[in-house]
C-alpha cells in the first residue's frame, strides 16, 4: 500500500504512485537494471480535501496538482511515470484507501521507496 504525506502540515501531500509499466510483465527498458524492473514508485503532489485526523483515508479526496493528469480522480486517475512517462496510478488498500503520513521530511524519504 501507497502512502501520502503531508508538506509543512497543511493540505498539499506528496502521493505515491506506482508506474504501470515498471510493474508489467514486460516493463518499460528505461526501468530494466540486470534485466529486473527498478525505480517503479514516484511521488504526484495532491491536495487533500479530507479530514486531517485520519490515518487511512480514500483516494477520492486527493486532487491532482501535477500536470499529465488524464482522468477525473481516484485510483484510475493517471499521471505518466517521470522515468518512461507510462502510465502511473495511486496504490490503495482494499479499500481504496491511503495511508497517511504526518510529515515529509529527510527521515521519512529515506523509510520510503521514492526514487
Amino acid at each position: 500500500m501507497m502512502s501520502a504525506f503531508r508538506l509543512n502540515g497543511g493540505r498539499v501531500f506528496y502521493v505515491e504512485h506506482e508506474c504501470a509499466s515498471a510493474t508489467s510483465e514486460s516493463p518499460n527498458k528505461k526501468h530494466l537494471q540486470h534485466s529486473q524492473a527498478h525505480n517503479s514508485v514516484y511521488i504526484v503532489r495532491m491536495f487533500y480535501r479530507g479530514d486531517l485526523d485520519v490515518m487511512q483515508a480514500s483516494v477520492n479526496e486527493f486532487a491532482y496538482m501535477t500536470d499529465g493528469v488524464t482522468g477525473q480522480g481516484g485510483a484510475s486517475a493517471y499521471v505518466n511515470c517521470p522515468l518512461c512517462g507510462s502510465e502511473g496510478r495511486v496504490v490503495t488498500n482494499k479499500k481504496g484507501e491511503v495511508e497517511i503520513k504526518e510529515a515529509f521530511s529527510g527521515r521519512m524519504a529515506q523509510e520510503t521507496p521514492f526514487r
